[in-house]
């Protein structure tokens, strides 16, 4: 089997059709419960050009809606730069170009004096509603119906995985503009081959290397005990793997998650990590991390927090170094040219066929080297 052709990096065309036919309507994480406690709080979130907000009502519940108004577009939610989260006064949302506010429900109830229109129905201009689901915590939103519930997806993978409510954010989350395309950098998060050349510093990581498998439909699943000792060992694995130890008797293990397309949920007894893809411009995307932990205050589990943050930092900066270097690279290869999977990378393969699934190749043209496109042409006779 092999690999997806290099054009699919590198072809700007290809952008606006993978985020309808594949972000559209896939299940995307937004946030913790915990980061909207109250009524009136809410949070922006932003995938492959399109804009959410999800809101907490006054019952309870969450409601979402297109982050746009229905006058001339304006973007209603800003909120935080890093978090995304924001407050709505009396749970309503309202537009800062031209006042139009909007309540919970995304029902239009106020327009400013002095804006008048003819033969105007407010009904018609109430907010878009999105898809909003929880599951153990964790709350998703999808721009178009997903074929799946969200707990019908995730249960097939993490039915054993606890109740993930009692958690809190323990790190600020991060959005890193990466120079990678997003199948790019989603195949490096499920590439097990490289760990051992690319990073050879972190060689002595905390899990052992993944094996995944498939998790039923759109996930898969992987689990992994805590690595043992090496050559050229950290002080922060070191640390983590001692810490571990004195906190149970047991193995340790961390157990993983990757839902399609761009999600990957790491359970390690220090908590949930998260790393979230993001597309895009071709070539682009943007790396979100974010980490919650049960509320837990002892100096023990505070090192292993700590310890555990270390090693993923080194992790991250070397995985962004190397994505970079191989989007570069790709603009070398023929516009058709794929390179083989290996039998034993069931992540890849699995990731491969889901995007040709959902990603069946243009006929019409193909783009050559460095994104510019060539047209297909028939040999002629006795070529």
């Amino acid at each position: 089997m092999r690999g997806l052709p290099a054009s699919w990096y590198l072809d700007p065309d290809r952008a606006p059709f993978e985020d309808s036919a594949i972000f559209a309507p896939s299940w995307q994480f937004v946030c913790h419960v915990s980061d909207l406690p109250a009524s009136g709080t809410a949070v922006r979130f932003d995938c492959g050009g399109r804009s959410a907000v999800v809101l907490r009502t006054k019952a309870g519940g969450l409601q979402g809606f297109r982050n746009v108004c229905r006058h001339r577009g304006a973007r209603l939610v800003e909120g935080d730069a890093h978090t995304g989260l924001a407050f709505c006064i009396d749970g309503r949302l309202r537009c800062p170009y031209h006042g139009w506010t909007y309540d919970e429900a995304g029902a239009l109830v106020s327009i400013p004096a002095g804006q008048h229109f003819d033969e105007f129905d407010a009904d018609a201009h109430a907010l878009h509603p999105l898809h909003v689901a929880q599951w153990r915590g964790l709350v998703f939103a999808a721009f178009q119906a997903p074929l799946q519930a969200v707990e019908q997806v995730l249960d097939a993978a993490a039915g054993t995985w606890p109740d993930l409510t009692s958690m809190r954010r323990v790190i600020e989350p991060r959005a890193t503009p990466c120079a990678a395309d997003w199948k790019l950098a989603c195949e490096h998060t499920l590439d097990t081959a490289h760990v051992d050349i690319a990073r050879p510093a972190l060689k002595p990581r905390l899990f052992a290397p993944l094996v995944f498998e498939p998790g039923g439909g759109d996930v898969l699943r992987a689990t992994a005990e805590v690595a043992t000792g090496a050559l050229g060992d950290t002080w922060s694995s070191r640390m983590y793997r001692q810490l571990l130890r004195d906190r149970q008797p047991t193995p340790a293990r961390a157990d993983y998650v990757y839902l399609w397309p761009n999600l990957l949920l790491q359970l390690a007894p220090d908590g949930l990590s998260i790393l979230q893809v993001l597309p895009g411009a071709t070539g682009h995307s943007t790396l979100r991390e974010l980490r919650y932990a049960a509320p837990d205050a002892s100096r023990a589990m505070r090192l292993l927090r700590y310890t555990h943050q270390r090693v993923r930092r080194q992790a991250f900066a070397a995985d962004a170094r190397t994505l970079v270097r191989v989007q570069q690279g790709m603009a070398m290869l023929g516009a058709d040219e794929a390179g083989p999977i290996a039998t034993g990378e069931v992540g890849l393969r699995w990731f491969a066929e889901h995007c040709r699934a959902r990603l069946p190749a243009p006929a019409s043209s193909t783009p050559a080297i460095g994104g510019r496109k060539r047209r297909r042409t028939t040999p002629a006779a006795g070529a």
